[in-house]
């Protein structure tokens, strides 16, 4: 039996998305790098991370997008939607526009991935950037895209 080229099963796509400053390459690093970073330079156009992870004792080579949320940069970053199988909607509790700015990321992200695109809503403080784990939630997400995945190659 030939060895996979691979050392892991599946490839999973996911993107984060909010407004600038609410912590989104913080996130990005914080899980792949497993360390918190207090001040992120905000990202221009597109940064992104891997990590490999195991989920029912399957390895998962998860990449992680983080967009900019500059409107200006909004044109370049929806196409990195295409092929995501998660997208992590992130804003501040201490800046309410972030939140209110979340129905205009909803629409980008269902209009532009695919139905079955896995969607969660975040939310950040920045002083407490550090307490929240996204090892927990991703994990989750890609347990259930994995699961998909197997169910449609039982079919």
């Amino acid at each position: 039996m030939a060895t996979a080229p691979y050392n892991y099963s599946y490839i999973f796509k996911y993107i984060i998305i909010g407004d600038m400053g609410v912590g989104k390459s913080c996130l990005l690093h914080q899980f792949t790098e497993k360390k918190f970073m207090a001040d992120c330079p905000h990202t221009i156009g597109v940064e992104f991370g891997t990590r490999i992870i195991e989920v029912s004792g399957q390895k998962i080579k998860l990449q992680i997008w983080d967009t900019a949320g500059q409107e200006r940069f909004r044109a370049v970053t929806r196409s990195y939607y295409r092929g995501a199988a998660g997208a992590l909607m992130v804003y501040d509790i201490t800046r309410r526009s972030t939140y209110n700015h979340l129905s205009s990321w909803l629409t980008d992200a269902r209009n532009l991935t695919n139905p079955n695109t896995e969607i969660k809503q975040i939310w950040r403080h920045r002083e407490m950037l550090h307490m929240k784990k996204p090892n927990s939630l991703l994990k989750k997400m890609a347990y259930c895209s994995s699961k998909r995945v197997q169910k449609r190659e039982r079919m």
